[in-house]
């Protein structure tokens, strides 16, 4: 990591960054959320914060990057530390306030992970895609974000995954949407019921889904990912469950791996540390060159991407249970 200040920007918020950390994590949140949600990863056994010690079961990393990483997350308008800005209510804009920033980050040099959750995935893949070669991350994660929710209104088989990213365009009440916030998890009951909380959620979460329903007038829709791509998966996520997820790696231009982690959509908030350690594999294969390691499928192939098919450790090839009809 570099020494010396570290540029700022209201888009960015440091969450750790630890002292001789050789490699950072940047997270595009998932639609309603904000940077403090990804302070979990911080916490995570192995990530800055942790308080595993050296009786903790899982033996220390080792490697380039067996230091904790610098975690850093995209901060969108209109929440937390930028409670008044207005909200982008469209992809285009969206991205026209975080690209710069991350792209400042990322001029570093420093080994990076760009991860986004749900709806953060569309915000990371279309970041790195605009890139460039010269300043592209090193690794992008696509966390539990169906393939066919990143491109609303393309044909799909529905067995593919529920896709399901909100209550919908005419029912985005606020009952609709406090019972599918309660569907998805990660938000505490007491706070749902609580009106003057929701109000503010409701607030920032309808402009996240207005900006999902803007992706299909987005322009430069990435269709091809062409830096190596890790794709993160919920074992029990009801809005992209390991199948919807899957097809991504038909994008997939330069590697591509998948990792199934245990929990519902926050599995990212519930699994911190499995989440930070499928990173550091992931990352370590790419800079030995051997990222892959599933056989890439035609766009017509549909996986059934069960818990089975996926290696607990990545460092062993993953095998596809079958490939559709």
């Amino acid at each position: 990591m570099t020494d010396g200040p570290r540029p700022r920007h209201p888009a960015l918020r440091v969450l750790a960054s630890p002292a001789g950390a050789t490699w950072r994590v940047v997270v595009c949140p998932h639609a309603g959320g904000a940077a403090s949600y990804y302070r979990r990863l911080v916490g995570a056994p192995g990530a800055p914060g942790s308080a595993a010690g050296a009786g903790a079961a899982v033996p220390p990393p080792t490697g380039p990057f067996a230091t904790s990483p610098e975690v850093v997350a995209v901060q969108y308008p209109g929440r937390e530390t930028r409670f008044g800005e207005p909200l982008a209510r469209t992809m285009t804009d969206l991205l026209a306030d975080v690209s710069g920033p991350v792209r400042g980050l990322l001029a570093d040099g420093v080994p990076t992970v760009l991860l986004g959750h749900s709806l953060g995935a569309s915000v990371a893949a279309r970041i790195a895609a605009g890139l460039g070669p010269d300043a592209a991350p090193d690794l992008l994660v696509v966390s539990g974000r169906a393939a066919r929710a990143d491109r609303p209104g393309t044909a799909g088989d529905a067995g593919e995954g529920s896709d399901v990213v909100g209550p919908g365009p005419a029912a985005r009440d606020d009952d609709a949407l406090r019972a599918w916030t309660a569907a998805l998890g990660g938000t505490p009951p007491e706070l749902l019921a609580d009106d003057e909380f929701f109000a503010l959620h409701a607030r920032v979460l309808r402009a996240d889904l207005a900006v999902h329903d803007s992706l299909a007038a987005t322009p430069g829709d990435p269709a091809d990912v062409t830096v190596p791509l890790l794709l993160l998966a919920g074992s029990d996520d009801v809005a992209s469950p390991p199948a919807s997820v899957a097809p991504w790696a038909a994008r997939g231009r330069a590697g591509v791996r998948r990792r199934v982690v245990e929990g519902g959509h926050f599995f990212v908030g519930e699994r911190p540390d499995e989440v930070i350690e499928a990173l550091r594999v992931a990352l370590t294969a790419v800079a030995a060159g051997t990222c892959a390691d599933v056989a890439r499928p035609s766009a017509e192939d549909r996986w059934v991407w069960s818990r089975e098919a996926v290696a607990t450790d990545l460092r062993e090839p993953a095998v596809s249970t079958g490939a559709g009809s």
